[in-house]
């Protein structure tokens, strides 16, 4: 049912879990971009309330300032909750949606997809350690079709390479997508809505890249985070224009310690963002 914030109705979830997708189901092709049609002026929202739960019952922010996620933690309850709410996302009308909440339904969807696929395999140390098929035809978790929308089953990477990167051409995409794994942008601890989705992806760019994940500095090497080069088109693909998009969410002080005569080396953290047990 598509909402309004003016007239908001609490819908009814019932514990549904979320449609399986059967071998036999006809796919249509991924080029049939139906996720480009919006209604510009329409004021219609989806009620992400139980997303919002989770987030706000399981993250747990450790010493250094990273957001973990208590998967161990996750009652079955809550796992029925979050089926329910990617249920209910996968048939919401995206076409009865504006712009600005469509983007916040695609990274909410990526976000949620992303802590199910891991609740799905856990106990894995990381998300890089699940795999799909047989050797020589494994396929990884970014890659795994998780989700049936309009006909088609969309991966991880479908919705933001194909979707979300070509849709918006926003280099903050990737700061609002959480990879499960340390050395990735934190998992926000609010859902993202069309109303506020430029402040929150402000705010998780400067997150990241003010943190020693995104970039570090030492006596001899500047130290930025792999992600600037695993999505070059959107960074740039040298270090050079890397560091022009990274300079403009730096604080001051940060800024004034970069010297372009040190090394530059990549790093990244594909520990998984586990913090099961951290409230005990």
């Amino acid at each position: 049912m598509a909402l309004t914030r003016r007239n908001f109705i609490v819908a009814n979830f019932s514990l549904i879990c979320s449609a399986c997708v059967s071998n036999n189901i006809k796919i249509s092709k991924i080029d049939e971009k139906w996720w480009q049609k919006y209604s510009a002026n329409s004021k219609q929202f989806v009620d992400h309330t139980p997303w919002g739960y989770l987030l706000e019952k399981y993250i747990l922010i450790d010493a250094d300032g990273n957001h973990l996620f208590a998967y161990g933690d996750v009652s079955r309850q809550d796992r029925e909750r979050l089926d329910v709410y990617i249920h209910n996302l996968s048939t919401f009308p995206l076409e009865t949606l504006n712009r600005k909440e469509q983007y916040a339904y695609w990274l909410n969807l990526y976000n949620a997809l992303m802590v199910r696929l891991v609740l799905s395999e856990y106990l894995v140390l990381s998300i890089n350690d699940i795999k799909f098929g047989l050797p020589p035809f494994t396929i990884n978790g970014f890659n795994k079709k998780l989700i049936y929308i309009k006909g088609q089953v969309l991966s991880l990477n479908d919705i933001r390479l194909k979707i979300l990167v070509p849709l918006f051409g926003d280099p903050r995409i990737h700061y609002g997508l959480c990879d499960a794994a340390i050395g990735s942008p934190n998992i926000q601890r609010k859902p993202f809505t069309g109303d506020w989705v430029d402040r929150m992806l402000d705010g998780a760019a400067l997150d990241f890249i003010n943190h020693k994940k995104g970039l570090d500095i030492n006596d001899k090497e500047l130290i930025l985070s792999r992600l600037f080069v695993r999505y070059q088109n959107q960074f740039g693909s040298n270090s050079s224009s890397q560091l022009s998009h990274i300079k403009y969410h730096l604080v001051s002080g940060v800024i004034n310690k970069i010297n372009v005569k040190l090394r530059v080396v990549y790093q990244f953290d594909w520990s998984l963002n586990d913090g099961t047990g951290m409230r005990n």
